[in-house]
């Protein structure tokens, strides 16, 4: 065993059934000068119920929040959000009665990559946006799947100073609305 450890060949043991899963997609900056955190207030998520997420970095810069959903759709449920060192902020925000997301119409796994960074991180066009004629939508869904989206955020993220970004992902399991086989 300790030699397949030493060569990395040694199987990661897998998560409790019901258990989320963290930074599965290992977006974390090893040359970060700041830890940020993603946690969610249950699992598993039912189809239909609200989310809530509680988020946090170590240094003051901007937070965004992305979702790739378990159809594969992606969106982003917040933009260059403001914060202060190791303040504590939670998804939907305070006061942010039309800002919401619902897991579904699919059950499965939704993923949330949060990232943070010293200055707002702009890198979408209105092209990569669905709604954008849509200008009371506070969420954005995008028009691309959840692996181009993990393309595009990796090489703008990859293109900044490495000491001013850090990421970390988290998936939850949706099940079907509470009540239905």
């Amino acid at each position: 065993m300790m030699v397949l450890l030493m060569a990395g060949c040694a199987a990661t043991p897998p998560a409790e059934p019901g258990s989320p899963v963290a930074d599965p997609l290992q977006l974390g900056n090893p040359k970060a000068e700041f830890t940020v955190s993603l946690r969610s207030e249950r699992e598993p998520l039912h189809v239909g119920e609200p989310l809530r997420l509680d988020l946090q970095t170590t240094v003051s810069g901007y937070l965004n929040l992305y979702y790739i959903g378990a159809s594969d759709n992606t969106g982003q449920l917040l933009t260059n959000y403001p914060i202060q060192a190791d303040e504590p902020v939670t998804f939907p925000p305070k006061g942010g009665k039309k800002l919401h997301y619902n897991p579904g119409p699919t059950s499965g796994t939704e993923t949330f990559i949060l990232v943070a960074t010293r200055q707002p991180l702009n890198f979408l066009g209105r092209r990569d946006i669905k709604n954008v004629k849509k200008p009371r939508t506070p969420i954005a869904e995008f028009n691309m799947t959840g692996s181009q989206l993990l393309d595009r955020l990796q090489h703008v993220l990859h293109r900044r100073t490495p000491g001013d970004w850090n990421a970390y992902s988290l998936r939850l399991q949706s099940l079907p609305p509470k009540g239905h086989p």
